[in-house]
């Protein structure tokens, strides 16, 4: 479920989509559902998480009809293809009015239904986490130092991120799930990763393109587990996943923004590749660490990512956050 959460975050502020819902195209098995959806109707609407019309974005919670627990649904507005536009539009169209003043006109339009079409994402059952991460709420700054994240973070991400949180990429890794997803995968113990489009992509518009690779060792949780002996790892992720996404789709490297999230949205070491047209999750301040930079950090000082304290955004309702509350290393208020 990871790619869908990230949704929210894209909105900022709130992210699979995610960065933990990860993340669609998925099978019913694999979103908690018996059998595909064919319809919305069976949806009871309990509650909107959060409306974001700047993305064309909302998110919903309730029930699905027939089912237990709670199900989150994210809707999206599918983006334009500059590819096919002009013979989308030309298809026919009813422009109304609105306004005029010199050069300028401001029309209502009814496109031809291609144009109209969404991306559905369903979360179920949905956890208060997942509902926690699409809904809209107060973002702070924190500082880990070294000392926290050994007292604070890593207890906590041991503790409550880890086992059944992360089983979805278990099964990936193990070749179980998404096996029809998969770009590439290199298998070695050492550098291995597996390629693999984000949900929050729907794989028709390359200067959308939204990729996830998964490290396939499983003794690497975050930034922050990062040292000079993973420098292989890295750079087989940055060299050959670009390559990878250029046979592929026909990006160039220089057309990427490549990159990892701190804190993650699941503790299973992975890296970001999104085209850098999109608006993708994450990317800000606070979030993204550039994997070139990171690369070069380690080059520099072997243990960099032990020894500084890293800054990062976070919910306030998320569970790390209370965790720093709790520590006396955040505010504890709004």
């Amino acid at each position: 479920h990871r790619r869908a959460e990230g949704m929210a975050e894209q909105k900022g502020e709130g992210k699979r989509t995610a960065e933990e819902a990860g993340e669609g195209k998925r099978t019913a098995e694999e979103a908690g559902l018996t059998e595909p959806l064919t319809s919305l109707s069976g949806f009871r609407l309990d509650s909107i998480l959060g409306s974001y019309p700047g993305k064309k974005l909302i998110a919903l919670a309730g029930t699905l009809e027939g089912k237990e627990g709670k199900a989150v649904v994210i809707l999206e507005k599918k983006s334009f293809d500059p590819d096919t536009i002009a013979s989308d539009v030309m298809q026919g169209n009813n422009l109304q009015l609105d306004f005029d003043n010199a050069e300028y006109a401001s029309y209502n339009a009814e496109l031809p239904s291609n144009l109209n079409r969404i991306t559905c994402s369903v979360i179920h059952p949905a956890t208060d986490k997942h509902i926690a991460k699409f809904s809209k709420e107060s973002i702070h700054m924190l500082a880990e130092s070294p000392k926290a994240y050994t007292s604070v973070t890593l207890p906590y991400v041991e503790r409550e991120e880890l086992g059944k949180r992360i089983a979805w990429v278990h099964n990936i890794i193990n070749g179980e799930k998404e096996k029809e997803r998969v770009i590439f995968r290199d298998d070695d113990p050492d550098t291995g990763f597996i390629l693999l489009p984000d949900m929050k992509w729907d794989q028709e518009s390359a200067s959308q393109l939204y990729c996830l690779a998964i490290v396939t060792r499983r003794d690497l949780l975050s930034l922050r587990s990062l040292s000079t002996q993973h420098l292989p790892l890295l750079r087989n992720l940055l060299s050959t996943g670009c390559a990878e996404l250029e046979r592929r789709f026909g990006v160039k490297s220089h057309h990427l923004r490549v990159y990892l999230h701190y804190q993650p949205t699941f503790y299973h070491l992975h890296v970001h590749f999104t085209h850098e047209q999109s608006e993708a999750p994450g990317i800000e301040a606070g979030r993204a660490h550039l994997l070139a930079d990171v690369i070069d950090n380690l080059t520099l000082n072997p243990n960099y990512y032990q020894e500084r304290t890293l800054h990062f955004s976070s919910r306030t309702s998320l569970g790390l956050y209370k965790e720093f509350v709790a520590a006396g290393l955040a505010p504890g208020g709004e």
